[in-house]
């Protein structure tokens, strides 16, 4: 039998060497701080200080280019009932008015029930297209109601 000809230390175990490793640690944290990007956007936030003496003038007219109104149709018997931001209109004639009254940019959501006939739907929105009003929109979850039956014609 042969043996080695090294010399082992008496705890049996080589040591290990850390200097190759702690380098390569120190490289890969000096790589990721100079990829990284840390430099923050200015200007696109938010401030009451940025808005200066005229806040309140800027909040109104955020308020007015944000206004969205929600017509709501119930069906009630053969005939349907109209709600405007859930306050209840007597008749069409009012809510003609209502919409006559609307700046073009506005919102408007028409929210049917599930057995609302579409000739009160298609009525509402010929009569939003007629006032200059394009930005008309439909929620789909009344579209289909618990039953998951679509409204009647």
């Amino acid at each position: 039998m042969r043996t080695s000809h090294r010399a082992r230390r008496a705890g049996g175990a080589e040591d290990l060497q850390m200097a190759p490793l702690i380098d390569i640690v120190f490289l890969l944290l000096t790589y990721f701080l100079f990829t990284i990007s840390l430099s923050t956007i200015e200007g696109l936030l938010p401030s009451e200080l940025a808005l200066g003496s005229d806040s309140q003038e800027r909040k109104q007219d955020l308020k007015e280019e944000e206004k969205e109104v929600v017509i709501r149709v119930v069906r009630t018997g053969d005939a349907a009932q109209y709600f405007i931001d859930d306050w209840p209109v007597t008749d069409f004639a009012k809510v003609v008015d209502h919409i006559a009254g609307l700046k073009p940019e506005t919102l408007v959501v028409i929210d049917a029930g599930a057995r609302v006939a579409y000739e009160h739907v298609v009525r509402l929105y010929n009569q939003c297209l007629r006032s200059n009003i394009s930005n008309v929109v439909f929620p789909l979850s009344s579209a289909v109601g618990a039953t998951g039956a679509a409204p009647r014609l």
